[in-house]
């Protein structure tokens, strides 16, 4: 089982500046922030419109939210791709081990409209790496 999913449009670049990423894909943090489980964070290199648990606990529910959220902004998606910034949809969480994380046809439709790169980042409930890297699969 997975826990602690969120799903976000993230953007990383050197020199990566937040305050130009919003301007161009119109999302800035305080208006963001108003939508309960939607957020906004950055730091040296990063930005990412998050959204997460509070907003759906199943990642269908928040790839519905996330790409109905950036198919509006597929334009300056593509303006920060051209200048060299990596944009892409990361989806992470907590999982016990053999946990499925499963989405619908519908929703991997809406994803791959997108036409974004898709990244999964998996935890372990007790945050301990294990020896086989693909050991949650089993």
């Amino acid at each position: 089982m997975w826990t602690s999913i969120t799903t976000s449009l993230a953007v990383t670049g050197a020199d990566l500046d937040a305050s130009a990423v919003e301007s161009v894909l119109g999302f800035a943090r305080p208006a963001a922030e108003r939508t309960t489980g939607l957020s906004v964070h950055h730091g040296p290199g990063w930005w990412a419109l998050t959204v997460d648990e509070a907003l759906s606990s199943e990642l269908e529910g928040q790839v519905t939210a996330l790409a109905g959220l950036v198919g509006e902004h597929l334009t300056g998606i593509g303006a920060l791709t051209a200048a060299g910034r990596l944009v892409q949809v990361a989806v992470s969480g907590t999982v016990d081990r053999g946990g499925p994380l499963t989405l619908s046809p519908e929703a991997a439709t809406r994803l791959a409209a997108l036409g974004l790169p898709v990244s999964f980042t998996t935890l372990t409930p007790d945050n301990a790496p294990s020896e086989d890297p693909l050991d949650w699969l089993s």
